[in-house]
């Protein structure tokens, strides 16, 4: 089956619950749902491939699925497959620490009161303690493996034991830094550090120059990090270090750990301290905090860069590893001592499509672009010939396969146009026919186009609603007008 047919499947089974609920489910909807998570899976899997949809879509499965069956199998396992067989993984020296401690997911919590949320309060110790505060990147999870000093290994994270070997890969990264030898960990005869590998803002458009189709740096991993790659390529990722582990090497904290692995040479996520708090001064500070990190992070400007890496969460966890482990796990999949807040700049409302023309449209007073957008490049197909980038009235011509066209949303349906408001906008946004086109999708707000770290492009829509169009606040409301069903 196709990734567009899985898609469009996808969106009539979300289109389903929206209307219907989750508990109208039958055993064969279930049984398509956790199949839909597994094509999920497998798709990241693919070393050339990218995500077969959205976070918030992805995300949206999975909650469905643990309404209706939460011992399902796929909800336990790390999406990642595996590459060693079983006795290797059993009895090699360079796996020993990922038998001891596999690579974990992270729980997602997209609100402040989401049950999530709930039972991590719970769980926090009495009295006062620290919490520690990072970004959540969003690139590959991978681990490196030093014996005396040096680079032996390096798999991404796998789903019972060792992932896809990425060794040439990360030397390659390491040495450009001259890390692919490292004095300080002489010592050990083997010890492991963990963390993302990512393609930072900076190097996104020379990775275009290798794939044009690279639609966020996400993607932009997946691309880069294939076998066939050039050295040139795999030297535009980076690696941001989280967690090391080692026999008789333990840290009193998480701030430690970072303390360690940064004296190191290595590069750790933005993160922050939040001092002798308590869980009911944490419940009801949440939301300040996550609005302060929000402002540390996000540009002060649409379309400016100020942290480097694309992010899409804080990971909240308390400091104390011994409070940590305290707080327990659910076997290989989570621990129960963090949590990824994705609420306010991190929100998981962003969407991407490839432009297929830009049409414009007439308003009170002026012509103003909207582009029309689908999962793949070059899917519209027009009645008659003519030049996609020229201005021509929306009344005029209209793709053939309309019904075709779209980017799937969390709640099952389809975002057809996405307004531009003002012609420079497609500059700015680099909206030209077959580009990649970010947007917001939900609530009051419509559709609104953004940046490709999540920024919405608001100056636009400000200045239209001053103007008279104030029709463009409606996008993404009419299934008819708007383009969305």
């Amino acid at each position: 089956m196709s990734d567009i047919s899985i898609k469009l499947e996808i969106a009539d089974l979300l289109g389903f619950c929206d209307l219907n609920g989750v508990d109208a489910l039958d055993s064969d909807q279930v049984e398509r749902l956790e199949n839909y998570i597994y094509a999920c899976n497998n798709a990241m899997n693919d070393q050339d491939g990218a995500p077969l949809v959205a976070d918030s879509i992805y995300d949206k499965m999975v909650e469905l699925l643990k309404a209706v069956n939460p011992d399902a199998q796929v909800l336990k396992e790390v999406w990642s497959a595996d590459e060693v067989d079983e006795e290797t993984f059993e009895t090699e020296d360079i796996y020993k620490h990922l038998r001891q401690e596999p690579m974990r997911s992270i729980q997602t919590c997209k609100s402040f009161d989401c049950d999530e949320v709930q039972q991590f309060y719970k769980r926090l110790p009495d009295g006062s303690f620290n919490v520690h505060a990072s970004v959540k990147l969003n690139g590959h999870g991978i681990r490196l493996v030093f014996k005396n000093g040096d680079l032996v290994d390096a798999t991404s994270r796998a789903r019972n034991s060792a992932g896809h070997n990425l060794y040439k890969q990360i030397y390659t990264i390491l040495y450009n830094s001259d890390m692919e030898h490292i004095y300080e960990l002489e010592s050990y005869d083997t010890c492991e550090i963990r963390g993302e590998l990512l393609l930072s803002f900076a190097n996104i458009d020379k990775a275009r120059e290798y794939n044009k189709d690279i639609v966020s740096p996400f993607t932009g991993v997946s691309s880069m990090l294939r076998d066939s790659a050039s050295e040139e390529e795999w030297g535009l990722l980076e690696f941001v270090a989280y967690k090391f582990i080692a026999d008789d090497k333990t840290f009193p904290t998480k701030s430690d750990e970072y303390s360690y692995l940064e004296d190191m040479g290595f590069e750790t996520p933005a993160c922050w301290l939040i001092e002798n708090t308590t869980k009911e001064n944490l419940i009801t500070g949440m939301p300040t905090y996550i609005n302060d990190f929000e402002n540390a992070i996000k540009p002060a400007n649409p379309g400016e860069i100020n942290y480097r890496y694309y992010t899409d969460g804080i990971v909240i966890e308390v400091d104390d590893r011994n409070l940590f482990k305290a707080m327990g796990d659910n076997g290989s999949k989570y621990s129960y001592g963090n949590v990824a807040m994705k609420v306010g700049y991190w929100k998981q409302d962003c969407y991407v499509g490839f432009v297929q023309a830009i049409m414009w449209t007439r308003g009170k007073n002026k012509l103003s672009p909207v582009a029309i957008v689908a999962e793949q490049p070059d899917m519209a197909e027009f009645t008659s010939e003519f030049r996609l980038d020229y201005i021509r009235d929306m009344s005029e011509i209209e793709p053939s396969n309309w019904k075709q066209l779209g980017v799937v949303t969390a709640c099952g349906n389809k975002v057809r146009r996405v307004p531009l408001y003002e012609p420079n906008n497609i500059l700015m946004l680099n909206a030209y026919v077959g580009e990649p086109l970010h947007f917001r999708y939900g609530g009051e707000a419509g559709v609104v186009p953004c940046f490709p770290d999540g920024t919405p492009l608001t100056e636009g829509k400000i200045k239209n609603m001053f103007s008279g169009e104030e029709e463009y606040d409606e996008y993404g409301a009419s299934d008819d007008e708007f383009g969305v069903d």
